[in-house]
């Protein structure tokens, strides 16, 4: 039994953050999505500056097993982009390192693609910061595995 909801991670930042839940996993643990992994269904809040979006998210867990990987590794090298993007594009993250530990936040979120609307954000975090996401993602992962599911365990 899945202990739902729960936090897929949490993105802190100097006057932004972001927070992603899953609400429910379809399949899990026998049938994973095309996107990899297994199709996710929760909640993302977005705090930018003045600007905010909480809405409904679909996504999938291989999608996370990704950005953890690729946020893993700017995270040892302090250089790079580690980027998120969902199979249904409604969600477009992307986090870039400076050598100084300074991580620039920036992306789209499209809660329909029907219309046109969407939250264009942009935040300063640091490498302190994405400890914690680091975390919630790891946690996240030890419970669906990365793209093949938990066969990936």
């Amino acid at each position: 039994m899945l202990d739902l909801p729960r936090l897929a991670f949490r993105l802190r930042g100097l006057d932004g953050s972001i927070e992603l839940f899953i609400d429910e996993v379809f399949g899990f643990p026998n049938e994973t999505s095309y996107g990899g992994g297994y199709y996710a269904k929760g909640r993302i809040n977005i705090d930018a500056g003045g600007y905010s979006v909480k809405s409904q998210h679909y996504f999938t867990t291989g999608e996370l097993y990704e950005f953890l990987n690729a946020l893993t590794v700017c995270q040892n090298e302090l250089l790079g982009k580690a980027e998120l993007k969902n199979t249904e594009r409604e969600l477009e993250l992307v986090l870039t390192y400076n050598k100084l530990g300074h991580v620039n936040v920036s992306g789209e979120f499209q809660d329909r693609m029907d219309i046109d609307r969407k939250l264009v954000f942009e935040f300063q975090s640091d490498q302190t910061q994405i400890q914690e996401t680091l975390s919630d993602l790891r946690k996240v992962i030890a419970v669906f595995g990365g793209k093949k599911g938990v066969s990936d365990i």
